[in-house]
């Protein structure tokens, strides 16, 4: 039965070495029990973002029940073996013998976000011919048709939005060290990225080649800030493995809160100069 679950389970020793690694774990982080087996969870579960201290990283609830025993809820951000994020609830829990000494620990988790529900939805937005084939997300014509929309729900129900921009940096120094292969993947890991960042009223979308850029709905000037520093944090957690290397980028992140008589231009070029600030700034950071 835990074999086939597929909310993601398995179990460590008390050296952190992994026992077990079921079908949902396969699923949901992109490693095949076969290639984790025996190894530790340090190994597998690896750190999302340089700065550890910032944020509870995945391995660490279940290290944590191994020295105190007390169960834990966590949330947080995985790294797919691809390299994109994806956010997950983690419970682990003590293993114990008969005399009551911890052995070893458990841990189930499942995304946070239902993915059924978002595989569901992307087939749809596909078949309408909505999605960008190498991302995943939304056309960038297709974007900027919920922008116009936004702009009349603004003008008639005064309802705040946002748009934020992430540019990718130094992509072309990417591709010339490792060649034209790693473009598509490193697209769609940065996109897979943000879109698990984002909520499902948000919608983001492909703009030019190698940017992105997100409508976020009902989100006013007070909180555009918070929500650009958790899309430049999820660009930056990606990993992407290449060749026995792990790759990271680099991103700046451009946002403007729509304003009275905004039309796609005005409110674009806001955005464009919150952009220009951060690039003259020397890029990977966000200007809002």
């Amino acid at each position: 039965m835990l074999e086939c679950l597929q909310t993601g389970v398995y179990f460590i020793d008390r050296s952190h070495r992994i026992l077990f690694w079921n079908e949902g774990a396969e699923k949901i982080t992109g490693h095949l029990r076969q290639d984790v087996l025996g190894r530790n969870i340090h190994e597998v579960l690896q750190p999302t973002d340089e700065d550890e201290s910032e944020a509870t990283q995945p391995r660490d609830s279940i290290v944590e029940v191994l020295k105190d025993g007390r169960p834990s809820i966590s949330e947080v951000m995985l790294r797919h073996k691809a390299g994109h994020l994806v956010p997950a609830r983690m419970r682990a829990v003590a293993i114990r013998n008969d005399h009551g000494t911890i052995i070893g620990a458990a841990e189930s988790f499942e995304e946070s976000v239902s993915a059924a529900d978002w595989e569901r939805r992307q087939e749809k937005l596909a078949g309408y011919g909505a999605l960008d084939p190498t991302t995943g997300v939304l056309t960038e014509n297709f974007l900027l048709s919920h922008l116009r929309e936004s702009l009349r729900t603004f003008a008639d129900c005064q309802v705040p939005f946002s748009v934020a921009w992430v540019h990718i940096e130094r992509v072309e120094d990417i591709v010339a060290r490792y060649g034209p292969g790693i473009l598509p993947v490193l697209l769609r890991s940065v996109g897979q990225s943000l879109e698990n960042s984002l909520r499902p009223t948000d919608f983001l979308g492909r703009k030019g080649e190698w940017d992105f850029m997100a409508i976020l709905t009902e989100c006013s000037r007070f909180d555009v800030d918070k929500v650009s520093e958790r899309l430049k944090k999820s660009v930056q957690g990606v990993g992407i493995p290449w060749w026995g290397d792990r790759l990271h980028v680099a991103p700046t992140v451009g946002a403007a809160t729509v304003q009275a008589e905004d039309t796609i231009e005005s409110l674009m070029a806001r955005v464009d100069h919150s952009m220009d600030r951060g690039t003259a700034g020397g890029g990977n950071r966000k200007s809002a």
